[in-house]
């Protein structure tokens, strides 16, 4: 049942909308939304850190298939079409499939909250930290300005992942002091586990994901271990054709492999698995980027 006194905030806040701040609410819903974070996650990992972007990879994902298996679990309906609340930037909530019902509890929230907070912890910096909480604040209170979320969604969205956030840094020596072996049964079974769960569009889509980067991550690591350069112009290149080639997959299975549940699991397996092994290897094999692999020594001749 409906909180009279959520419906009276959105129709507080929804009344101090103006050209400007729609726009400022704008910028902040795609610092929050899945074309930013597909742009995101490949930056840090290609360009930054592969040990922090493996990480990154397995907890924002994670995170957002927890989020779209509460959002199906809940279906709590959008307040789109309250009377006295103006919603706008609809198009930013009809990217899952359960929209109007799914509401509850905030992807921007949630996600911004995991990615900026896993980058904090990264980096252990204090002022890096206040950027992250202000920004994923301002992000979380864009969600009620534009009336596209209930105050309890974005609470409860930043709330999960803090836990998410918790059980990482509790739980992260442990994961890497793992077997090989072990790491591979992970990889293959976890993803497995989570489309059986969630065999919904969005189930399927992030497994199928994690499925592909695992896979293409232990590979990558075992047959050419990828070492990022110190040029800037090196990076820049190889994030260039990185996300040309994603954006291909992307677009390109759409015709290829069609709409349907399983050709979205197929797709977004491919797309892990060129964003952790071929990605990668098109770097070497270009010589924008050099592997910690040893070199092979030539057959000497008779």
């Amino acid at each position: 049942m409906m909180k009279h006194w959520e419906t009276s905030v959105l129709q507080s806040l929804t009344q101090w909308q103006t050209q400007s701040l729609d726009v400022l609410a704008y910028i902040l819903t795609f610092l929050g939304n899945e074309l930013f974070y597909f742009l995101m996650v490949p930056l840090v990992y290609w360009c930054f850190s592969k040990a922090f972007g493996i990480r990154l990879v397995y907890v924002f994902l994670l995170s957002v298939y927890i989020n779209s298996f509460l959002k199906a679990m809940f279906a709590v309906l959008r307040p789109v079409g309250i009377e006295g609340v103006n919603s706008l930037y609809v198009a930013s909530a009809e990217v899952g499939s359960h929209y109007p019902y799914d509401s509850f509890p905030s992807g921007h929230a949630q996600g911004s909250a995991t990615l900026w907070g896993m980058v904090a912890i990264w980096l252990k910096s204090k002022v890096f930290w206040l950027f992250a909480i202000l920004l994923v604040t301002a992000i979380s209170i864009s969600r009620l300005y534009v009336g596209l979320h209930w105050p309890t969604d974005v609470i409860t969205g930043v709330a999960v992942a803090a836990f998410i956030l918790v059980v990482y840094v509790k739980t992260d020596r442990w994961v890497v002091s793992w077997p090989v072996k072990m790491k591979w049964i992970g990889a293959i079974v976890l993803p497995l586990v989570l489309m059986v769960i969630f065999p919904s569009s969005e189930g399927l889509k992030y497994g199928g994901f994690l499925l592909g980067a695992g896979i293409g991550y232990l590979l990558e690591a075992r047959h050419l271990n990828m070492k990022i350069p110190a040029s800037w112009v090196k990076r820049g290149l190889a994030f260039i054709i990185g996300l040309v080639g994603l954006f291909l997959i992307q677009e390109g299975g759409k015709v290829v492999l069609g709409t349907s549940l399983g050709a979205d699991g197929i797709r977004y397996m491919l797309i892990g698995l060129w964003g952790l092994l071929i990605a990668p290897y098109m770097f070497v094999k270009i010589k924008l980027y050099d592997t910690d692999q040893p070199k092979k020594e030539a057959k000497q001749t008779a």
